[in-house]
């Protein structure tokens, strides 16, 4: 089964256990590590003229926003949707959504941080791992969004089946 028919087919408990695992866990795990090599670029690069500077700070602020929606949706708008609480959904929907405009802001402001991924040609192996990692994340909270916006919370709003 193509990963598009299962998320078709996939009941709402199904595609939030999904979520759960496949992207809040992957995102607490992601951004620690970030930060940490951000910080490193950043001692290390200073007065490099194209050093991502302010990128780990932005990046503590990312993990701040997105610990404080997961949170949210794991402690209150999951187990509303899991326990067939829709009407009620709608209201803290309505939230995420404006959080998930949020989060696409702070990734354009990471593209410019990071000069959209453009690495110079003396970085480090610290500095392209660092970007390749901010790759990653940026791809999987884009899909992570999109999952949420387009399928569960289309679904839970009526929009689809």
């Amino acid at each position: 089964m193509s990963p598009q028919t299962w998320l078709e087919k996939a009941s709402e408990e199904e595609l939030i256990e999904h979520i759960l695992n496949r992207y809040h866990d992957t995102h607490r795990d992601q951004l620690p590590e970030l930060i940490r090599l951000a910080q490193r670029v950043e001692r290390v690069h200073g007065s490099h003229p194209e050093c991502p500077s302010g990128l780990s700070a932005h990046l503590e602020t990312m993990q701040a926003a997105l610990e404080n929606h997961m949170a949210k949706e794991e402690q209150i708008l999951f187990p509303m949707i899991v326990r067939g609480i829709s009407g009620m959904a709608r209201g803290p929907i309505s939230v995420m959504r404006a959080e998930h405009e949020d989060h696409s802001t702070a990734l354009a402001r990471l593209d410019t941080l990071t000069n959209h991924l453009d690495l110079p040609e003396d970085a480090c192996n610290t500095w392209r791992k660092l970007y390749e990692q901010v790759a990653t994340f940026r791809e999987d909270l884009n899909a992570h969004i999109a999952l949420e916006n387009s399928v569960l919370f289309a679904r839970v709003d009526g929009l689809t089946v």
